[in-house]
C-alpha cells in the first residue's frame, strides 16, 4: 500500500469511519471524480470488506445537484439496482460505498461505443443477452420514486446553453491573446450553437411522444454499469432527475456496442411496457439519441472551461492543459455524432 496515498486520503478514510485499512488503490474509470478501491473495516459490517471511496471534483459539482444525486442513489440501492452507500460527507464532497467485484477477464465496460442516431448494421454480439439485462435495469429504474429535481429536456438545454454563454463571455477576452485552448473552446461552442434549429426539432419530437416524466439516470454508459450475478447495477447518479422516459434508453443505445438485433429487441420491448410514452415514441428515438450527444458536448465544454479557468484567469499548468485538451477532444468527437441529424 502506498504510504503517500494513505497520507493523502487519511482525512477521508477517518471521516468515513474506515479503520484497519490494508489496501488502497486508484480506480482509473471516471473522467472527473477521483475513485479509490479500499480494503478495510467499517462499522456497517463486522469483517474486513472492500469499498469505493469517491472524492467529487469541483468541476462536476458545478453542474450537478449533490443532494439529489445521493437521494437517487439511495433509492436505487434500496431497489437492489445500485451498490449500497455507507457514508456521505456532510458537504457531499465524498462518499463511501460497497465495492462490487467484476470479472477480471470480462467487464461491462468492454461494451463502450459511440453510436449516432442511425448506426451501421452490426451482426456481432459482444455480450450475448446483454439486451435482456439492460431491459431489466431500465424497467427497474423507471419504477423508482420520482426525484424532487425535475429537469425536462427543454429545461436541461436552457441550463446548459445559459451557462455556456456565460463561459463564452469570459473566454472571449482571451481570444486574441494567443490562447489556443480558448479559441478551440469558442469554436466548439459556435459549432454547437449552429445546431440550434436541429435541437429545437429534437425537443419537439420528444415532446410529441411524452405522457409523463419518470426517474432518469441519464448517464447509463457501460462505465457506469456493473455486473452483479445475473443482473446489472448502475453507479454515478450525478445527473439523475425526473425527466423524459427516452433519456435512459438513448443513453444505452448511444454508448453500448450492441448488435442490430439486440438494439431492435431492446427498443421494442422497452416501448412495449412503457406507459409514460405514446405511439410517437418509436419515431422519437433518433432525436433522443442525438440529444444525448448534444448534452454530452455541453458537458465536455463545461468541464473543459472549469479545468481551464481558475479565479477568472487562464490556468496554464501542464496537467490542466492536458485535461482541458481531453475534454475538448471529447466535445469534438461528440459533435461528429450529431452532425448527421435530419
Amino acid at each position: 500500500m502506498s504510504e503517500s496515498l494513505q497520507q493523502e486520503l487519511a482525512h477521508y478514510l477517518s471521516a468515513s469511519g474506515l479503520t484497519k485499512v490494508t489496501v488502497i488503490a486508484a480506480l482509473t474509470q471516471g473522467l472527473s471524480n477521483r475513485n479509490y478501491y479500499v480494503r478495510g473495516l467499517h462499522s456497517s459490517t463486522s469483517v474486513e470488506s472492500e469499498w469505493v471511496l469517491r472524492i467529487n471534483s469541483w468541476a462536476s459539482t458545478q453542474i450537478c445537484d449533490r443532494s439529489s444525486e445521493v437521494a437517487a442513489w439511495c433509492d436505487a440501492s434500496h431497489a437492489a439496482l445500485a451498490p449500497k452507500v455507507v457514508y456521505i460527507s456532510p458537504d457531499n464532497d465524498f462518499y463511501l460505498s460497497q465495492f462490487v467485484a467484476q470479472d477480471d477477464n470480462r467487464s461491462w465496460s468492454d461494451l463502450i461505443s459511440a453510436n449516432g442516431a442511425h448506426p451501421l448494421a452490426n451482426i456481432e454480439e459482444h455480450w450475448p443477452k446483454a439486451e435482456r439485462l439492460l431491459l431489466q435495469l431500465l424497467n427497474g429504474l423507471k419504477e423508482l420514486p420520482l426525484p424532487k429535481n425535475i429537469i425536462t429536456v427543454e429545461h436541461q438545454w436552457q441550463i446548459y446553453r445559459a451557462r455556456l454563454s456565460q463561459m463564452q463571455q469570459q473566454l472571449n477576452r482571451y481570444r486574441f491573446d494567443n490562447s489556443v485552448h480558448s479559441v478551440a473552446w469558442l469554436q466548439q461552442f459556435d459549432q454547437l450553437l449552429s445546431q440550434q434549429d436541429a435541437v429545437t426539432d429534437m425537443l419537439d419530437s420528444l415532446n410529441r411522444c411524452l405522457i409523463n416524466n419518470q426517474f432518469s439516470h441519464r448517464d447509463l454508459n457501460p462505465f457506469n454499469i456493473l455486473v452483479l450475478a445475473d443482473k446489472l447495477n448502475c453507479i454515478d447518479f450525478e445527473y439523475a432527475c425526473t425527466s423524459h422516459p427516452l433519456c435512459d434508453l438513448a443513453s444505452v443505445i448511444s454508448s453500448h456496442s450492441l448488435s442490430s438485433k439486440q438494439r431492435h429487441w431492446l427498443i421494442e420491448n422497452y416501448l412495449d411496457k412503457q406507459t409514460n410514452l405514446n405511439h410517437h415514441a418509436q419515431d422519437a428515438i433518433p432525436a433522443a439519441v442525438d440529444l444525448y450527444w448534444v448534452f454530452a458536448v455541453c458537458w465536455a465544454l463545461q468541464m473543459a472551461f472549469d479545468s481551464l479557468m481558475l479565479n477568472g484567469k487562464l490556468n496554464v499548468d501542464a496537467d490542466t492543459i492536458k485535461q482541458t485538451e481531453n475534454y475538448l477532444s471529447c466535445a469534438q468527437q461528440y459533435q461528429a455524432l450529431i452532425a448527421s441529424y435530419s
